[in-house]
């Protein structure tokens, strides 16, 4: 009967205690589990997850975690179907986008930094992957695939404005030579793509009449291609949202 007693009196006490801990008399959650000599742990170390061969027609309630073994994955109830933990595990050189500024579990910012900046784990990972004294810099910079032109890791192209050369124009002769009388007109200023020059002065009107003129004997015409401006250099940026790169090397 005394030990009856003190049974009950035991059990009491765990329920009504809030937090329960396992190596630990001071337990800081529901369930606090403490490895005892977590410098040196043994193979005992750690939870041991329930282990099926094929995964519940359901489960109880969300949250509920089991280890599969015909896939050796982990995998997670959200309370109506189960979800396989694989979209949680990275492989070394994966690479995303996001807003965010820093490196964060495991995933480190590729801005060009020193690769001697990272941890010795870090180091070892980008070394693996072909890395080397300093990370990519993916700023103002597009990713494409592997080709047989473009090896792995390396970088080309420009993202800043281009100027067109004369030889990347098309091959056309702009020559004519004339004898004789014959009419010189001027298209209207609004129409006016070419500019024209020979010894009398042609120029489109301003109000947009055609004005002739006539010239008699051999003479040269001369025409400008882009008209005779300044040259300007085309933007080859196409629409795009900004966001971070980042490349996974863990912890």
């Amino acid at each position: 009967m005394k030990y009856f007693f003190y049974s009950i009196l035991i059990f009491s006490s765990l329920l009504t205690q809030a937090q329960v801990g396992i190596g630990t008399t001071d337990p800081q959650a529901t369930l606090d589990i403490r490895e005892p000599n977590p410098s040196s742990p043994t193979v005992a170390a750690g939870i041991a997850i329930p282990q099926v061969n094929t995964l519940p027609t359901s489960g109880n309630r969300a949250g509920q975690l089991i280890y599969l073994t015909v896939t050796n994955l982990y995998y997670y109830y959200n309370g109506s179907s189960w979800y396989s933990l694989q979209n949680q595990i990275y492989t070394f050189g994966d690479v995303k986008y996001g807003y965010a500024a820093t490196d964060h579990f495991g995933w480190v910012l590729l801005n060009g930094r020193l690769k001697s900046t990272l941890t010795a784990s870090q180091q070892t990972a980008a070394t693996s992957l072909g890395i080397g004294t300093n990370l990519p810099d993916i700023q103002d910079k597009s990713i494409i695939g592997v080709s047989a032109t473009k090896a792995l890791n390396t970088v080309g192209g420009s993202s800043s404005p281009v100027t067109i050369a004369q030889n990347q124009l098309p091959n056309v002769t702009l020559t004519t030579s004339s004898d004789g009388a014959h009419i010189h007109k001027a298209g209207k200023a609004t129409n006016y793509l070419l500019g024209i020059g020979f010894s009398q002065n042609l120029s489109p009107s301003a109000t947009g009449d055609d004005e002739d003129t006539s010239s008699a004997g051999t003479h040269n015409h001369t025409a400008y291609l882009n008209g005779n401006v300044t040259q300007q250099s085309l933007s080859i940026q196409n629409s795009y949202l900004a966001l971070n790169g980042f490349i996974y090397l863990g912890l």
